[in-house]
């Protein structure tokens, strides 16, 4: 091999590995984290075109969702969701959808979750479950699930 190709092949791979590394030296990271301040366990379940899916977060525990900004699955993410049915004690419900302008709508994420930290390229933002979200359900009857 001449010197030329040579080099040419360095500057290739160098450039090619220093494009490997900005990627993951730029990935950001959002946590957030469902801390159940009630008086019951919650099952949270969420309705995302058709699919249903459930999160189980029990009295006094939280339940945390890590999100990559720039390349993550929205899948399965709470806050992305049509609509949440939570469950409180398998005997009281609430249901929000997305459009429900409400400071307790677990789906409105920019105006009612609370930032608890931030560094570069990563943060943490807080909703609190309460006795007071508890007590303004529906009886099940029968509907829980």
């Amino acid at each position: 091999m001449t010197m030329k190709k040579i080099f040419y092949c360095i500057a290739f791979l160098s450039l090619a590995a220093s494009c490997g590394r900005e990627i993951i030296d730029y990935r950001i990271i959002n946590k957030y984290n469902y801390t159940n301040g009630s008086n019951a366990d919650i099952d949270l379940y969420s309705y995302s075109q058709g699919k249903k899916t459930r999160h189980i977060i029990s009295k006094g525990n939280t339940y945390s969702q890590e999100l990559d900004v720039n390349f993550g699955s929205v899948e399965d993410i709470i806050f992305y969701a049509d609509s949440v049915k939570i469950v409180y004690g398998q005997n009281r419900f609430k249901v929000w959808k997305a459009t429900d302008n409400n400071s307790r709508n677990i789906l409105m994420r920019d105006e009612n979750y609370i930032k608890t930290v931030e560094k570069e390229n990563y943060e943490e933002f807080q909703f609190t479950f309460t006795t007071q979200d508890a007590d303004q359900t529906t009886p099940c009857n029968g509907n829980c699930n």
